[in-house]
């Protein structure tokens, strides 16, 4: 009775205390968003600036694998290697990849206004500390049918609003990087359209046979279906090496079968037409072709 007894006031002291941690994110948040102060956000060698109403700080405190894993995979690049960076935001994951990689080539690319501001900024700021970081910024919408859009969007993140006539055109990925990169790694994250930037560059894609690490988040069945096209069309292109992450970082499931990733997704859909309990948001998707693999399985190995 007295352990029963312990572990109830334990439970409950753990449950006051995560509400007033919650409760005190909310207000800091607030209070932050606000003074539109900037947050200076620091990494082990350097700091880079993000608006005042980014959430990356308390993601990152919260969730300690919430958005780790790209810097990890730099690691394993070599030098001469290029690393893309579709919707780069305000810089925060080439600060992350930097400074576990400060050889590898990168070009960043992000289409909204205030993001490629902060992203000059930030690259200005990381190269104070490491001069010889190679980084190419490009201020660009990357697709195929998503286009003439307008951007929107809060805490640190925006999206393609789509039939708006917003005016900002796209263009796909091999009209706007240079042709002797060697692109080893294609990162894109445009919430809700990453299936038609990677439309968009399968010239690239094909080319090089990059690993591609992407964000699988739908809240339509345009966008469900398109991504469902896509991981078919990456698969007929030699792709056969699914690792999926949940929204906070951490592998789901690693396969070669396809229809698992489809299972998952089905999943999520199920969630977002209120069908089932809210557990995840979308996923992380890391794709790579059989020569990967071993590669891969370091990576994974190491990655905790």
């Amino acid at each position: 009775m007295e352990s029963e007894a312990h572990a109830s006031t334990t439970k409950t002291t753990h449950n006051s205390s995560s509400l007033l941690s919650k409760i005190s994110h909310r207000i800091i948040r607030k209070l932050r968003k606000h003074s539109k102060i900037p947050i200076n956000y620091k990494y082990r060698n350097f700091s880079i600036k993000l608006p005042s109403h980014h959430l990356l700080p308390e993601y990152q405190k919260t969730h300690a694998k919430y958005d780790r894993f790209l810097p990890h995979l730099t690691r394993y690049i070599d030098d001469s290697e290029t690393i893309v960076d579709i919707g780069a935001n305000i810089g925060d994951s080439l600060a992350g990849m930097a400074e576990k990689n400060a050889t590898a080539h990168y070009i960043c690319i992000e289409a909204d206004d205030s993001f490629y501001r902060h992203l000059e900024e930030n690259v200005s700021r990381i190269k104070a500390f490491i001069p010889q970081l190679n980084v190419q910024t490009i201020k660009a919408l990357v697709g195929k049918n998503i286009s003439n859009v307008s951007l929107d969007g809060k805490d640190g993140t925006k999206h393609a609003v789509v039939h708006n006539d917003g005016g900002i055109l796209s263009s796909p990925l091999d009209e706007l990087i240079p042709e002797a990169s060697s692109v080893r790694i294609l990162k894109s994250d445009v919430d809700g359209f990453d299936y038609d930037v990677l439309d968009s560059s399968m010239a690239v894609i094909k080319k090089h046979n990059p690993m591609l690490f992407f964000e699988c988040q739908y809240d339509y069945e345009y966008q469900r279906t398109g991504y469902a096209h896509t991981l078919n069309t990456l698969e007929a292109a030699g792709y056969c090496d699914w690792t999926v992450f949940d929204n906070f970082g951490e592998v789901v499931i690693r396969t070669s079968d396809l229809s698992i990733v489809s299972q998952l997704m089905t999943y999520i859909w199920q969630q977002n037409i209120g069908r089932s309990t809210r557990t995840i948001y979308y996923y992380d998707i890391l794709a790579v072709q059989k020569n990967d693999s071993a590669l891969i399985d370091n990576v994974l190995k190491d990655y905790n």
